[in-house]
């Protein structure tokens, strides 16, 4: 990933992180049936903790982005330019993500996919991490349509 650092697993990122490396986009599912990001610790609907986890299509639209011009923090003073996105799974969960493309095409509720990239520099070891990219006109632009693929 060029200019991101390296993002390094802690013990409660491990399944997230594994998961990716496979290829695969981890969530997690409430007993209400509702699918949650990654961060969430409780069930909004039930209030109860007893999430699992549940692998998700990657295939969401775009609600919203910003080009990232000043890097917020030091670690990414070499990522920017980047854009910073808002994506709506098709699932249901919102996720705030890094997404790939040209800003200037961008459209509210384009068709997004996931894609995976190894944070850090060649050789370094970090993670892989999802990232989001425009769908190509023609490839299932609806969610409807992304959810028969």
């Amino acid at each position: 990933m060029s200019g991101f650092p390296t993002v390094e697993r802690n013990g409660e990122s491990v399944a997230f992180f594994d998961a990716a490396a496979r290829g695969e986009l981890l969530m997690q599912r409430g007993p209400s049936g509702a699918v949650l990001p990654p961060e969430a610790r409780t069930d909004p609907e039930t209030g109860s903790a007893d999430l699992e986890p549940v692998v998700v299509s990657g295939r969401g639209h775009l609600v919203t982005w910003s080009v990232v011009h000043r890097a917020p923090v030091p670690a990414l003073a070499d990522a920017v330019p980047y854009v910073s996105a808002v994506v709506e799974l098709a699932e249901g969960p919102w996720l705030i993500v890094r997404l790939l493309g040209d800003p200037a095409s961008l459209h509210a509720g384009d068709p997004v996919r996931v894609r995976f990239e190894t944070s850090g520099g060649s050789g370094d070891g970090g993670e892989t991490l999802p990232v989001f990219e425009p769908v190509a006109p023609g490839r299932g632009g609806s969610i409807a349509a992304q959810r028969e693929e």
